[in-house]
């Protein structure tokens, strides 16, 4: 099995879910690679088994290098390799990720990414395994984590939070290991 987890991470929360859900990926004999998105990011997602896709939630989408990376694969693939109805590719599947801070509604703030994720993925025919909402702190200046409805959010993702994400990555390894043989 070969994954990718592909993201992106403005105050770091991101990158360190992204780098334990690599991680643990390798330490559980899983090849995987790990990328920060940016403007010249040209892969073939099909060249992989099992997605990881994440981002930091902004405005309820992801960032914008994150929006343009998925919209240009989109298109792209729309032309040759995505046939009407979308069908399921066997032996794909994805995990659609962020971290949120929630500082207004909670994570109700993260659920429209996760979704648009998953979405885009059903599209290039990957089945979504899950999709994670994982609490991070709240990085603009001169704002604290005390005040929103999550409470204090100081420090997260927290090596709490990032144990969670490792065990959950265990769980889908062993599933699909399970599944595929």
């Amino acid at each position: 099995m070969k994954a990718l987890v592909l993201y992106d991470s403005l105050g770091g929360n991101t990158e360190k879910v992204a780098k334990r859900i690599s991680s643990t990926l390798a330490d559980g004999g899983v090849e995987s690679e790990l990328v920060k998105v940016s403007e010249d990011t040209d892969m073939d997602l099909y060249d992989y088994d099992l997605l990881f896709l994440g981002s930091p939630v902004i405005a309820w989408g992801p960032t914008n290098t994150m929006r343009d990376f998925v919209m240009k694969k989109l298109k792209e693939y729309h032309k040759e390799r995505i046939p009407p109805s979308a069908p399921l590719r066997p032996g794909k599947f994805a995990v659609s990720f962020c971290t949120f801070s929630g500082t207004h509604i909670g994570e109700n703030e993260a659920i429209p990414l996760t979704k648009w994720f998953s979405s885009f993925l059903e599209h290039i025919g990957c089945q979504v395994m899950a999709e994670w909402n994982i609490v991070g702190e709240f990085h603009k200046p001169g704002e604290h984590n005390t005040n929103g409805r999550l409470g204090d959010i100081s420090g997260r993702p927290n090596e709490r939070d990032l144990l969670d994400v490792e065990n959950r990555v265990k769980g889908i390894v062993v599933g699909l290991a399970a599944w595929m043989t």
